[in-house]
């Protein structure tokens, strides 16, 4: 079992992941803003993040370097979610040390296997068009 960090500013986005994430098997830890994630981090340190580029206060980039900076943010993989249409949201999600990026809406079945490959210790297919 995987701790799978969710973090949106959208309680029916987080939800749905949560959802998925359960029905895998998986715990998901549920937050709401890139403050309470930075935190989440720092205390549990979860097995894989996925997080909403958009959100009020510190955006999803910025909650990305904040992690990145932590020691057991390094190598956590993290995972940008956006419905944003402009290409340059995910090569900022890349040069802030993204692990990979899913664009909403999104098929759930490639939500579970980001999910999947990372709780198996696959290789992940980073930036691939999901």
């Amino acid at each position: 079992m995987a701790y799978i960090l969710i973090v949106d500013d959208e309680k029916c986005n987080v939800g749905i992941l949560s959802l998925v994430v359960a029905s895998l098997g998986h715990e998901p830890i549920e937050v709401y803003s890139g403050k309470h994630a930075i935190k989440i981090v720092a205390t549990k340190q979860p097995n894989l993040v996925l997080l909403d580029f958009m959100m009020p206060g510190i955006n999803g980039i910025e909650t990305l370097r904040h992690i990145r900076d932590l020691p057991d943010g390094k190598s956590l993989p993290i995972f940008i979610i956006t419905a944003s249409k402009d290409r340059s949201v995910e090569e900022h999600a890349k040069s802030a040390g993204a692990t990979g990026f899913l664009k909403k809406p999104f098929d759930l079945n490639t939500l579970k296997v980001v999910i999947e490959e990372h709780c198996n210790e696959q290789p992940l297919t980073a930036f691939a068009e999901m």
